[in-house]
């Protein structure tokens, strides 16, 4: 009695492994087919893991060049009124009085306050064409005295000094060929007529804010051309601490001398806006595009993986008949056949992976390449871009399969002897 016991445990055994051996072999057999399967999937993975890496990377790269650009920065003095409609972050605000600036100076914890005037200013390039053209962001206002409240530092020359005299991001110097000493125009929108002294980088060593481009000017000229209500008005106002004031501490000492509808921030919320306004939209039209592309990928993948697994199921008709004969359960020829579409799932996604870090690196070289500046900084791999590519990939591979596999563990013997299979379709003696 137990030595049938044994007999039928080991048949069992041997069933049970059966399956799962055909899958490896039908897996090598099916090279070609499957390679195509592995190369969709591969592709719509690239791209899904490509978009989240370079998202990641550009954010962390923005929030590294915006801190340390305004790191001098401790507090923003700005009108509480948005004048958008829509009352968004960043939003363009009312004015404030420049005046404004000398009461602060006298606030106990404050090291220095210098209005910040700035508006829509573009450069026309040597070429005599925009520089900028309908892209990002083209900014002008007045250059800051103070070295710690200025996010830019000078790199070649000077700081303006006298009417018409300005200084432009590198970037811009560069994508416009200008240099110092260049003559050219500013459209606020009433063009005038500059003359380059300085060129500088924002913060230590970035070409720009981002893919912005920046023209700096005298207070005077800033206030003439990009103030809607002339002299005497201000963007902001940016505050210094003494050291030893902390930023919460400086907004707290600040807000009882501010008029009625003016407000105080810290230099750490502010940056975090500009970092918003300057990479937000940018990041959401650019991941959201790279998104379509995975979609589309992964979606031919869907199908291709579909029709692969249903040819390969119809192949093996015989195959499977032969496992029901011997005892495996539908489970198991199910499980067998899904087995293929996990480890195509898998190899996929692990090459898909690799392919989009590689399309990441390569996208942000390519950019700089073509004169559109990004930040600087190494590539952030996260945990949940990994685990979320591979997941997708995997699941795109076994869901895709899944209903040929269903099929699959549905073949049989008929009542009278035939193979049956593709959903219970008896199939002929010429077919077999």
């Amino acid at each position: 009695m137990s030595a049938g016991r044994a007999v039928r445990g080991t048949r069992a055994m041997r069933v049970n492994t059966v399956p799962l051996r055909l899958s490896l072999r039908s897996l090598s057999a099916h090279r070609r087919r499957l390679a195509g399967t592995l190369l969709s999937v591969l592709l719509g993975v690239s791209f899904l893991t490509g978009t989240m890496v370079l998202g990641d990377t550009l954010r962390a790269n923005f929030d590294t060049l915006f801190a340390d650009a305004n790191a001098g920065t401790d507090a923003v003095v700005r009108s509480a009124d948005v004048l958008d409609s829509a009352g968004t972050v960043g939003g363009v605000r009312a004015p404030v009085a420049a005046a404004l600036a000398d009461r602060l100076r006298t606030v106990p914890g404050v090291a220095a306050a210098e209005p910040s005037v700035q508006g829509a200013g573009q450069l026309i390039g040597a070429d005599g064409k925009p520089i900028g053209g309908q892209g990002p962001p083209t900014l002008a206002g007045n250059w800051l005295t103070d070295g710690r409240l200025n996010p830019y530092r000078l790199a070649e020359g000077r700081a303006p000094a006298a009417p018409g005299e300005v200084v432009v991001n590198r970037g811009a110097a560069e994508a416009g060929g200008l240099h110092l000493g260049s003559t050219t125009v500013l459209r606020t929108p009433e063009p005038v007529p500059v003359t380059v002294v300085g060129i500088a980088t924002f913060g230590a060593s970035a070409d720009g804010m981002g893919p912005s481009t920046f023209t700096a000017m005298t207070f005077a000229d800033a206030e003439r051309y990009l103030t809607p209500k002339g002299e005497g008005q201000a963007g902001s106002i940016q505050v210094r601490a003494v050291d030893g004031v902390s930023q919460r501490e400086l907004v707290d000492r600040i807000t009882p001398q501010l008029p009625a509808g003016v407000q105080a921030i810290t230099g750490a919320a502010a940056t975090q806006e500009s970092t918003q306004l300057v990479s937000g939209r940018f990041l959401t039209m650019f991941t959201t595009l790279l998104l379509v592309f995975a979609g589309i990928a992964l979606l031919v993948a869907t199908f291709t993986i579909h029709n692969t697994f249903a040819i390969v199921v119809a192949q093996r008709t015989r195959e499977n008949a032969l496992l029901r004969a011997l005892g495996a359960g539908r489970g198991q020829v199910l499980g067998a056949t899904l087995a293929e579409a996990l480890a195509v799932g898998l190899l996929a996604s692990l090459g898909g992976l690799l392919g989009g870090i590689g399309v990441a690196a390569g996208l942000k070289a390519l950019f700089s390449a073509l004169g559109f500046a990004l930040p600087a900084g190494g590539m952030v791999i996260s945990t949940a871009a990994v685990l979320l590519s591979l997941l997708v990939g995997t699941l795109v591979a076994v869901g895709s399969a899944l209903l040929p596999a269903v099929r699959a563990g549905r073949t049989g013997r008929g009542p009278d002897g035939a193979l049956v299979g593709n959903g219970g379709r008896t199939r002929s003696a010429h077919e077999q």
